[in-house]
């Protein structure tokens, strides 16, 4: 025989195996290696090789596509340095964690810039509120903080009797006046009490009462003082830029004293006394007042004040008018015609005619023999000065 029967044996399994490994393609740049293998087992005397390891099956085309659009790819135009880098798909518990955690963590991230945006709203807002919205008055006539004003005063003084042949007062004498206005809320935020404010005034002049005998030319003379203190509440209502109209109530009082070395009843004050012979005046009263202001100019500017003078009381004494009588009581008016100009911010002069009336009744009993029932008591002058104010 040519071939033994093991030899033929042999050489049909060989060939059998090596059928599946011979149709598999050989790899890139190498050799078959397996092919050649099961030839030399079979040089070597081996019945049987051994079994070979279960090819690998081809890759599904459907897991190339997803590895393929999962694969990170440059945009367009750019190069290789400005490829970003594609965050992978994550389903699993731990990515949905981190998700939450990641989202919580952009969520406390926004949180933390938010309130500073919150705050600088906030402070904007409280600068707008402490920025105190200006008053639309021209300086002339605008409420101030402070606004004090000195200045000279001549006053002329007219007294008489209603009836009787009595001794009256007439005489100009010279003084001071002081005033001032002051509102203290006016640099507080926007509010009605801003131009919520006050108002002093007082006022003296001295002199002297005369008698003069028409017979022989006597001249008789008495010290003489007059005076007058008033305060009230006003409120400055600003009607447009040019004009302020000011509603006030106060109390005041009046006095005139004639400084006499002895007091006399007012009764024994006759036209035929040789000396000056009057009765002392002291009355308190309450105001109700109202005040117009009006600008011509940024810096000029005249005013109008007038009002009702109700009495309290009149004052008793042994040379007061009410010194006969159980008592009197008092009303009267009073008109201020007023001018003034700045000069600079601070400072202004000003002027002022003002004329009082007071009327005085007395309570008289029925049936007494009084030669009078009551007095006229009237002031008119000038008031001039300066006044320092706050800007």
């Amino acid at each position: 025989m040519l071939f033994p029967p093991v030899t033929v044996v042999a050489m049909v399994l060989s060939f059998v195996s090596a059928t599946p490994v011979e149709t598999r393609p050989a790899p890139r740049g190498g050799t078959d290696s397996s092919a050649s293998a099961p030839s030399l087992k079979i040089a070597a005397g081996l019945w049987a090789p051994k079994k070979a390891a279960k090819p690998r099956p081809p890759r599904d085309d459907t897991e190339a596509r997803e590895e393929e659009l999962l694969k990170a790819r440059p945009p367009a135009g750019g190069d290789g340095a400005s490829r970003g880098r594609r965050r992978p798909i994550k389903m699993d518990d731990s990515a949905e964690e981190g998700d939450e955690e990641g989202a919580e963590e952009g969520d406390e991230e926004d949180e933390e810039d938010r309130p500073k945006v919150v705050k600088r709203r906030k402070r904007v807002v409280e600068e707008e509120e402490e920025e105190a919205e200006p008053i639309a008055s021209q300086p002339a006539i605008i409420p101030r903080l402070i606004s004090f004003g000195i200045g000279g005063a001549m006053m002329r003084r007219s007294f008489a009797y209603d009836a009787g042949n009595q001794q009256g007062d007439k005489g100009t004498r010279l003084g001071y006046a002081l005033a001032l206005e002051s509102f203290p809320l006016v640099t507080q935020e926007a509010g009605w009490y801003r131009t919520l404010g006050i108002g002093i005034q007082y006022e003296k002049q001295y002199g002297d009462a005369t008698y003069n005998e028409p017979m022989t030319g006597m001249f008789n003379g008495y010290n003489f003082s007059q005076s007058r203190l008033a305060f009230d509440a006003r409120y400055a209502i600003p009607a447009g830029e040019w004009v302020i109209v000011m509603p006030a109530v106060g109390y005041g009082r009046v006095g005139a004293d004639l400084e006499r070395m002895t007091p006399t009843m007012p009764s024994m004050c006759g036209a035929t006394s040789t000396e000056p012979c009057f009765a002392d005046v002291v009355a308190t009263y309450l105001s109700m007042d109202l005040h117009i202001r009006v600008a011509f100019t940024p810096t000029f500017a005249m005013s109008l004040a007038g009002g009702y003078l109700l009495g309290i009381a009149v004052g008793k004494g042994s040379d007061q008018i009410t010194a006969e009588v159980p008592g009197g009581s008092m009303k009267g008016f009073h008109v201020d015609l007023g001018a003034s100009a700045l000069i600079t911010d601070w400072l202004a002069v000003q002027a002022t005619i003002p004329i009082r009336r007071y009327s005085i009744a007395l309570d008289a009993p029925m049936g007494a023999a009084f030669m009078y029932r009551g007095a006229t008591d009237m002031y008119y002058g000038l008031i001039a000065g300066v006044a320092v104010m706050t800007k």
